[in-house]
């Protein structure tokens, strides 16, 4: 999907493609860039210096946009296994994320299946993966009223509460949406998944390389997308002060990227009535789905933790 000097410009200065050693561009850098970044292609160091840049930066940018060779043979063999690469330039990329995430949206997402789906507001799932009977039947339930309702399921994945939810939507012909955390090369390798991924009520996406091993920093990479990509997400379960769910949701509550709502009842995790006093919304059956997606598509954006100097003054 690279068609522009923008989204090559961008493809090759925010990606780890060809090569581990190249210092790539974080998003916050990225979106800081004073010019469009299809002006920056072919310019010298030196030039680069002139219309700005540091001497570190324009070196830096200069050896990532100097490897349009070896990134064009990377994509290709990508796509060639039905992965495509899409950035902020291209059509198809979801710009909720741009507006919800800000200077830490990713500027390019590698995607296998329809990519149109992840500009569709989704309801996503999340949960622990170590969920009891009841969370697991609460996980389906929701993916089923999602899909009856329409949406798309939004998930990470991962084990438990992630691929019941997801699982349930499939079984009913619903559409579904994975935000990966691990290898997206893997995933699309398993046959259930590219019977999935031909019938188009798929697409998995990852802001990373397609082949990156899961690590708990990808993992927190991915929760922030899966809120920000939903016009609600439901946390099943989780636990309290540790763990992926965990800390995804309360960075979401934090930053509003999304709209979060936690089950209480039974099934759910320990940290569920804490995220409840942080701001999200608390329901205790399916039936309160409804008039939360009636609200507003808009964020709440939990206060911040008092400091242990406001504890003690006022």
């Amino acid at each position: 999907m690279i068609r522009t000097d923008d989204s090559l410009a961008t493809a090759l200065l925010v990606s780890r493609l060809a090569g581990d050693g190249h210092d790539t561009l974080k998003a916050s850098e990225y979106w800081s860039l004073s010019v469009p970044p299809g002006d920056l292609l072919g310019r010298s160091t030196e030039e680069l210096v002139d219309i700005g840049f540091d001497d570190g930066m324009a070196e830096r940018i200069a050896k990532l946009l100097d490897r349009s060779v070896a990134l064009a043979f990377e994509l290709d063999r990508y796509s060639e296994a039905g992965i495509a690469t899409v950035t902020v330039h291209d059509e198809g990329y979801p710009i909720r994320l741009r507006e919800r995430l800000g200077d830490r949206a990713p500027a390019l997402l590698h995607v296998s299946g329809d990519v149109g789906l992840l500009s569709e507001a989704g309801v996503g799932v999340v949960g622990s993966r170590g969920v009891t009977e009841e969370g697991a039947a609460l996980a389906s339930a929701t993916a089923e009223w999602a899909t009856s309702l329409g949406y798309p399921v939004v998930s990470g994945g991962a084990r438990g509460v992630d691929q019941l939810a997801m699982g349930a939507a499939h079984q009913m012909g619903g559409r579904v949406v994975g935000i990966l955390a691990g290898s997206l090369v893997s995933d699309i390798g398993k046959a259930e998944t590219r019977r999935a991924l031909l019938e188009g009520n798929m697409a998995l996406a990852t802001p990373y390389s397609p082949e990156a091993p899961f690590s708990p920093g990808t993992a927190m990479g991915r929760n922030k997308l899966i809120y920000s990509l939903s016009t609600l997400t439901v946390v099943v379960a989780s636990d309290h002060g540790t763990g992926g769910t965990w800390f995804g949701a309360v960075e979401a509550l934090r930053r509003g990227f999304g709209r979060v709502a936690v089950w209480r009842g039974s099934g759910e995790g320990p940290g569920n009535a804490h995220l409840a006093r942080m701001g999200a919304r608390s329901i205790e059956s399916i039936d309160s789905l409804d008039e939360l997606l009636g609200e507003p598509d808009e964020p709440v954006v939990a206060p911040p933790e008092p400091t242990q100097e406001a504890l003690f003054t006022g």
